[in-house]
């Protein structure tokens, strides 16, 4: 798998909209300032992190990853159907090209992404899991300046739209992935009672290169998520979109991304050892 469809992964992990939704007027309450909204919407992350509220629940997953050529011409389709059960999901079925594959083919296709999502996150677990709230973390809340845009109304409920752009054009690369979240800028809906991300909408505001370009470049990120609240204190993404353009050594790349997910359903969770 590439560099940069590792960056790519990433940022399908990290999951910071959609098309902005018809605004609304504020509430009578006075408004919470962008700096005092994102610091409650990072507890609220953490919380719900240590807590481990989304073990208890079951859905299904199915992703799709599309790879084109320089010519627009579509190179290779990935589809996968993912269980996800006490946190962590299951692959059942994947399809390359069309063709499902069983296995030795799956296993290897298994194992490539296994790879990939370990050497984009730094972690060494070879378990497959969906809490993306791990890496809304003060460090990389702290690379960006957020503006209160104003309020909106995401299924149903208000939510605050916050701006996001990087603080710095100098901000400190201290693991390969600082490269992409040091440029990246969008907006977040953040929900009003819970403080939880109901939409985000994430770009990239300037090229990242790979090893001083040799090895490539990443030129365009674009990626939404719109979640959805499925009971008290509990929140899932229910579906992506992503597209990325670059370069691999000479060769351009061009992937695009999409998920849902649905069927949540209510469990008895399993200890996490």
């Amino acid at each position: 798998m590439s560099c940069t469809q590792r960056l790519a992964w990433f940022v399908v992990a990290l999951t910071l909209g959609c098309a902005n939704g018809p605004a609304v007027a504020a509430t009578d309450a006075p408004a919470l300032p962008a700096e005092t909204i994102v610091r409650k919407m990072v507890e609220r992350a953490q919380g719900i992190q240590s807590a481990n509220k989304q073990a208890g629940y079951s859905y299904t997953k199915f992703a799709v990853t599309e790879e084109f050529n320089g010519k627009g011409q579509l190179k290779e389709k990935k589809e996968k159907l993912l269980q996800f059960e006490s946190g962590y999901g299951r692959l059942s079925q994947l399809k390359l090209n069309g063709r499902a594959l069983t296995g030795s083919e799956f296993r290897k296709q298994e194992q490539e992404a296994l790879e990939a999502r370990q050497q984009a996150t730094d972690s060494k677990t070879s378990k497959r899991d969906d809490n993306w709230e791990r890496y809304i973390t003060p460090e990389l809340i702290s690379k960006y300046r957020f503006n209160l845009v104003g309020h909106e109304m995401v299924n149903g409920r208000e939510a605050y739209v916050i701006g996001f752009e990087p603080r710095s054009s100098t901000l400190p690369v201290n693991r390969l992935i600082d490269r992409l979240t040091n440029r990246l800028g969008g907006k977040v809906w953040v929900d009003e009672q819970d403080f939880e991300i109901a939409r985000a909408q994430v770009a990239l505001r300037g090229e990242v290169t790979l090893w001083g370009g040799v090895l490539g470049n990443l030129k365009k990120c674009n990626f939404t998520v719109e979640r959805t609240r499925v009971d008290e204190n509990v929140w899932f993404n229910s579906t992506t979109n992503g597209e990325f353009e670059g370069r691999k050594l000479l060769e351009p790349t061009h992937i695009r991304t999409r998920s849902e997910s649905s069927n949540f359903k209510k469990t008895e969770p399993r200890s996490r050892s």
